[in-house]
Order: structure tokens, then C-alpha cells, then sequence
């Protein structure tokens, strides 16, 4: 089995490993291409049928719908992504035009190979997992629609779990609906939930850290500068809010501001990785090859 995942013996811990490893491989291929527009659009592009474009505004409803996202936050994704060369932008008559709510991308060549990479790199991380080595066909089963739409349906269906456990926690802050609906549309955002998710593993993964050691935030600003590229203004104004919404606690170390993960997100937290592990297991099953085939993908 995989060291990474060999010592770890419960669901939440097995699952949160999984999710940082698959952050650093989409990182790897797609750099400073982090957020969760980024990656939609990405494999938005990915899935359309050769010769076939996806328009801004499908685009904006799927985003809209998931996280809230504007027209104009949709369009600059999709910018960053056509300058990274991952996409080309066109209008209703195929030609190459600027990116605006009436145009339409597809995915280039360098899209195509970036996220087949990264496709086999997690299907080799989801057979890490269950302590097996993948099939001779994994760069098959890598290339394949399949692939795509499996991973797209398990992060969707992640995403869910850590809305769940979002919700839980700032009704149990006691926060007004409107201040509720607030920290709704920010915690759905990539930067959020890799903040948290920081302060868990410190206390799940780190050795010498124990269960409720408070973490400074300095240490949290340099951690995340890698990660999310922001300032530390910007990280600490997350750090603030998630004080307020009944994430973290403050404490002090040393005259130093620090912060701790509330019991209730704890709980939630660990709770929605659990709860995930049949997801990850169901995804492990679509990497497996056809029965009597080791050759073939799994391409429906």
C-alpha cells in the first residue's frame, strides 16, 4: 500500500489524504488555475464532444447554480484559462474572438493532453488508496469520457458533503439568515475550504501537533501562500471570518494571534470525509478495467 496511505486507519483521514494529493496533481497540470470556476470550465471543455463548443452562459448557469457565480466572474475563468492555452474562444460562427457572455470555448490540444495526465495520476492515486496498483490499461481508462464524467460526479458529490457540514456549522454559530447567507456564498469558494481543511489535517496528520493545538496565523498565511496566492491581508481577512462564522476560535501563543478548529467543525468536518469514503470506494470501481479486458478503457 501506498505510505501516504498505509498508517492511516480511519475514513476521514484516508479520504482528506486523497483530497490533497488530487489538489497538487491538478496543480501540477493546470498551475494557477486553482479555483472551483477554473476547474468547471476545465472539464466543462473536456466533456464536450470533439467539434463541439460550450457557451459562456452554460457555463454561467452551471456555476450560478452550484456556487453563485456572476457573468462577469465566469468570464474571466474563462480568460485565464485561454491564456494558460487550455482553451480557445470563439463566437456562434467559430471564430476566434474575445471572451464575453455570448462566446463559446473548446477545449485545445493542450487541454486535452494537461487533463489526460492528470486523469491517470488520480486514477493511480484512487488504486493507491485501496492498496492495489493499477491495471495495464490505466492510461486507457485515463484517456476515456468516462474518466472525466466519473470525476466529475464524485467532486460534485463531495462538494455537497462540504456544504453540508458549512451549513452545520454556522447554524450552530447562531448567525442571523441574512449573515448565514453570506458566509454561504464564501465557504463554497476553494480558498475557504483549504483553509479549513489546514487547520483539521494540522490536528489529524502533523506530528507533534496534538487535537486542539492552536495554530498561528502567520504559520497559516505562509502555509497557504503556495496554495492560494494570496496575500496576507486577504488570508487573514478569510481567518477572520471564519472565526465569526463559528469555524475557528482565537486564542493567543506567544502574543501572536492564532486560531482554533471549533469542536462543531471538527465534527462537521470529519463527519462529511467519512461520509465520503463510499463515494471514493463507488469512484474506484469506475477505474477498474472491463472484466476480461485489461486493455480496453471503460470509454461509455
Amino acid at each position: 500500500m501506498d505510505p501516504d496511505y498505509a498508517e492511516l486507519k480511519s475514513d476521514d483521514r484516508v479520504v482528506a489524504q486523497f483530497l490533497r494529493n488530487y489538489h497538487r496533481i491538478w496543480q501540477r497540470h493546470f498551475p494557477d488555475l486553482i479555483k472551483r470556476a477554473h476547474w468547471h470550465t476545465i472539464v466543462q471543455a473536456r466533456l464536450a464532444a470533439p467539434g463541439e463548443a460550450v457557451s459562456c452562459r452554460t457555463l454561467h448557469r452551471a456555476l450560478y447554480g452550484a456556487y453563485g457565480t456572476d457573468i462577469r466572474t465566469c468570464i474571466e475563468r474563462i480568460k485565464e484559462c485561454e491564456a494558460a492555452g487550455f482553451l480557445r474562444v470563439v463566437d456562434a460562427s467559430d471564430r476566434d474572438c474575445a471572451a464575453s457572455a455570448a462566446c463559446f470555448f473548446t477545449a485545445t490540444d493542450k487541454l486535452r493532453d494537461h487533463f489526460q495526465r492528470q486523469s491517470y495520476e488520480t486514477v493511480v492515486e484512487v488504486h493507491s488508496v485501496f492498496g492495489d496498483h493499477p491495471a495495464e490499461g490505466a492510461e486507457a481508462i485515463a484517456a476515456g469520457d468516462h474518466t472525466a464524467h466519473a470525476l466529475f460526479g464524485f467532486f460534485g458529490a463531495y462538494d455537497q458533503k462540504w456544504r453540508d457540514a458549512s451549513d452545520f456549522v454556522v447554524r450552530r454559530k447562531g448567525l442571523t439568515t441574512a449573515h448565514i447567507d453570506d458566509a454561504m456564498n464564501h465557504l463554497v469558494t476553494y480558498q475557504y475550504w483549504a483553509i479549513v481543511m489546514l487547520l483539521w489535517v494540522i490536528g489529524a496528520f502533523d506530528q507533534g501537533a496534538e487535537s486542539g493545538t492552536p495554530v498561528v496565523v502567520d504559520e497559516i498565511i505562509s502555509r497557504m501562500w503556495e496554495t492560494l496566492r494570496l496575500g496576507h491581508l486577504a488570508i487573514k481577512e478569510r481567518v477572520d471570518n471564519l472565526i465569526r462564522w463559528g469555524f475557528f476560535e482565537e486564542r493567543t501563543v506567544k502574543k501572536r494571534k492564532a486560531v482554533l478548529l471549533s469542536s462543531n467543525a471538527a465534527q462537521a468536518m470529519s463527519r462529511s470525509l467519512s461520509e465520503t469514503m463510499p463515494l471514493l470506494r463507488d469512484l474506484y470501481r469506475q477505474f477498474l478495467p472491463a472484466p476480461g479486458d485489461t486493455k480496453a478503457a471503460l470509454s461509455a
